[in-house]
């Protein structure tokens, strides 16, 4: 087993950026070419009460939703850990879904989800520095390695709020 170590970057996007990237999945057109990879999520948060709504890439096996964050990141805080988890709304490719959500941070159980949405996502793969193999499978060490530094949120999916836009 290697013991490699992996420093995932801390560098969080300017709230320009993301304002920006939220109008655009609110696009119609836009939200569904984006949407294939890119979705917003609104937790509520904790003590405030207040929504918050972020973009975030993404995974979808059925109806599971993998996301993941740098832990130094604050939304996912609104997340609860443990088995009940929160209340969350998605924004996926023009349609909106809500769904419970639980986070977890260094869970080694949390490794097969955190490889698939890996190999699906190369981009945010080679964004948390892994090197993939030319068949573009992700080395289950360096993974791992990834696993204190992440967050892994999944998202059971329960329903669709609002049907799509028909496109003009």
């Amino acid at each position: 087993m290697s013991t490699e170590t992996i420093s995932v970057p801390t560098r969080t996007p300017p709230r320009w950026l993301n304002a920006a990237m939220e109008a655009m999945l609110r696009t119609t057109g836009i939200e569904r070419l984006l949407g294939r990879t890119l979705a917003l999520i609104t937790v509520t948060g904790k003590k405030s009460g207040r929504a918050y709504t972020t973009p975030v890439t993404y995974y979808r096996d059925g109806d599971t939703v993998i996301v993941l964050t740098r832990k130094n990141r604050t939304w996912w805080r609104n997340v609860a850990n443990g088995a009940n988890g929160a209340d969350v709304e998605l924004r996926l490719a023009g349609q909106t879904f809500r769904g419970r959500a639980r986070a977890s941070v260094g869970d080694e159980g949390e490794l097969p989800e955190l490889v698939a949405f890996l190999e699906h996502r190369r981009a945010d793969a080679r964004a948390y520095g892994l090197t993939l193999s030319p068949d573009g499978r992700v080395d289950r060490d360096q993974a791992r390695a990834l696993l204190p530094q992440i967050v892994v949120i999944r998202i059971a999916l329960s329903t669709v709020t609002s049907v799509p836009r028909p496109l003009p």
